[in-house]
């Protein structure tokens, strides 16, 4: 009797040793490097696409800045937001420096959406101009600031969804080193708040999305085409593809 409970006994401890094994190997796979991507949103457009979320990944708008304004905009104003031709987004390795972003293209952009915000601040009624980082109330009719999107039915009209977050609380949760999580795979995207929809609004809204990868390494690569040919959407002239191995 000892022998054959000293068998069984056995025989459960090998069971158990093998069915956890895959869950062992999953808590230690390697995850992809956390990523930074720098966004720029003219705001004569809804909104911008940053990245690709997995579920669990942790995402967080560390940093941003700039101005829209909802007023009657000026002749110079005009002309620096007629020059700022598309939305984009692309990965940076710091939010100091942008090697990446060495195109003339895209420093250019950088320059006039620095000038545009100037501009605005300059000779704009400061009734109507709103930072990125505003914090929408009744009394200005809920208008203005930027928030985070992943995948609810209206994009363009920020409704307090659990997948939507106002940018000011984006930054309150950088700054407690903490980050919201993706439940199920979404496209992350940025969006002005306004809930009329004018598009004759001017100005842009620009900053640094982190996102930190809980999930194993997928095989592939997203990659960062310049596409100097599109016109203004909100992919951009910067097109983000999914590029396979060539095994697959």
């Amino acid at each position: 009797m000892k022998r054959g409970a000293a068998v069984l006994l056995l025989t459960g401890l090998l069971w158990t040793l093998s069915a956890s094994e895959p869950i062992l190997t999953a808590q230690t796979a390697e995850r992809p490097e956390s990523e930074t991507y720098h966004w720029v949103l003219p705001v004569d457009q809804s909104g911008v696409d940053v990245a690709t979320l997995h579920p669990n990944d942790c995402y967080v708008v560390q940093s941003a800045e700039g101005v829209a304004y909802f007023g009657e905009p000026s002749a110079g104003v005009l002309e620096l937001q007629r020059r700022l031709t598309a939305s984009y987004a692309h990965l940076v390795e710091t939010r100091d420096e942008h090697p990446e972003c060495t195109l003339a293209s895209c420093l250019q952009v950088t320059a006039i959406a620095a000038a545009l915000e100037r501009e605005i601040v300059a000779v704009s009624d400061p009734r109507w101009r709103r930072q990125v980082n505003h914090r929408p109330s009744p009394v200005d009719g809920w208008l203005g600031g930027a928030y985070s999107d992943i995948g609810s039915e209206d994009r363009e009209t920020y409704r307090n969804t659990a997948e939507q977050h106002m940018l000011f609380r984006h930054q309150a949760t950088s700054r407690r080193s903490n980050c919201y999580e993706a439940k199920v795979p979404r496209t992350l995207s940025v969006h002005v708040r306004d809930r009329e929809g004018n598009r004759t609004r001017t100005g842009v809204y620009r900053g640094f999305l982190y996102v930190e990868h809980h999930h194993p390494l997928i095989a592939g690569q997203t990659i960062v085409k310049w596409n100097p040919d599109a016109g203004r959407s909100s992919a951009g002239r910067f097109v983000l593809a999914w590029q396979r191995p060539p095994s697959l």
